[in-house]
């Protein structure tokens, strides 16, 4: 369930401080099989049986994919198989839970590479017994909100004042509902913080530092949302212009429904694999989709515009996997390649 269209306004949150929140993870270990959790194990959403969450498999050996220069970073992912991520990446998996110490029903996750791609599971054990939703104070508690966010080890900047973001993921998968979603965030936090300034997206784990996060959910009606340290400065949607005299798109309608594909629960995920492309500047938004333009908002009004510390400190390019799980149940995201500043040269 999306949140309510009035959480957008309430936009006061008290002020965060990014600190240090235990050692970063290099997605270098093996999964623990647990055996008792795996036990009649349901098929995850996004997945086809008789696939098995994550963590009832072992994996085999990572292998480093990614390609790095001067600023720019690509990774197709090709020839990685059932193992954990290469040792460029950096994985907060379950990071409400341990980061921020949040009260959420998602307990666990984990992120590994797969056939050419990665993906994430994302466990919730569901709403307890008589916990009343959708009040405006969900947005920010998010009790049964939670997932893994992935980054590569690296900071990066934004490009003559243009940062450029591509990968590959399947965001249109009907299984998903309303409630799993990918979700693309640049901030200047190196790590999420141990404070949030909301709980249902994964870029509220970035209390106390610039932010901007876009999130694809399976209705294929594209929204990105940017803080400040402290609180949500702009929202951006079709329903939102946040005060752009430019707006265009953010629903799947003309051509832009052929662009951004539906696959059905019976459907692989590589049906629904798109290729988007998040562009960045001081005073706008843009989302293409294959190709189409999909969304954007240009001239953004000063009050809305990418905080300035975005654009004149290193940023961190995080790929997050979130999900709403008001019920128990895992549920799967699958990702492909990925590029940041891919208008940069490569290093051979």
């Amino acid at each position: 369930m999306r949140p309510l269209v009035a959480f957008a306004a309430l936009v006061v949150i008290i002020a965060a401080t990014v600190t240090a929140a235990g050692p970063l993870r290099a997605a270098v270990r093996p999964s623990a099989p647990a055996p008792a959790e795996c036990i009649d194990a349901p098929v995850p959403l996004g997945a086809l049986a008789p696939a098995e969450p994550a963590w009832c498999d072992g994996y085999s050996s990572a292998v480093d994919t990614a390609r790095r220069g001067t600023n720019t970073w690509a990774d197709s992912f090709a020839g990685a198989m059932h193992s954990s991520l290469g040792a460029g990446y950096l994985v907060f998996d379950d990071a409400r839970r341990t980061i921020s110490h949040a009260a959420t029903t998602v307990y666990r996750t984990e992120t590994f590479a797969h056939n050419d791609h990665w993906m994430v599971d994302i466990a919730g054990s569901g709403s307890p017994i008589g916990q009343y939703e959708g009040s405006a104070e969900d947005f920010f508690v998010g009790p049964n909100n939670g997932g893994s966010l992935m980054r590569p080890d690296e900071a990066f900047h934004f490009d003559d004042g243009k940062l450029v973001v591509q990968f590959d993921v399947s965001a249109g998968m009907t299984a998903y509902g309303e409630r799993v979603w990918p979700e693309v965030v640049v901030t200047t936090a190196p790590r999420p913080s141990t404070r949030e300034t909301n709980g249902w997206y994964a870029a509220g784990q970035f209390g106390g530092a610039a932010a901007i996060g876009c999130a694809l959910p399976a209705d294929r009606l594209s929204e990105c949302r940017i803080y400040d340290a402290d609180k949500i400065t702009a929202w951006l949607s079709a329903q939102s212009a946040a005060g752009a005299p430019s707006v265009y798109g953010g629903t799947p309608l003309g051509e832009r429904a052929a662009a951004w594909r539906l696959c059905r629960p019976t459907d692989p995920d590589a049906s629904c694999r798109d290729h988007f492309r998040l562009e960045l500047t001081r005073d706008s938004v843009s989302l293409f989709v294959n190709g189409v333009k999909y969304m954007q908002h240009a001239g953004l009004p000063s009050a809305s515009q990418l905080p300035a510390e975005l654009l004149t400190q290193p940023v961190y390019v995080y790929f997050a996997s979130w999900a709403y799980l008001p019920e128990a149940t895992v549920a799967r995201v699958h990702w492909g390649a990925i590029a940041i500043n891919p208008q940069l040269q490569l290093m051979k």
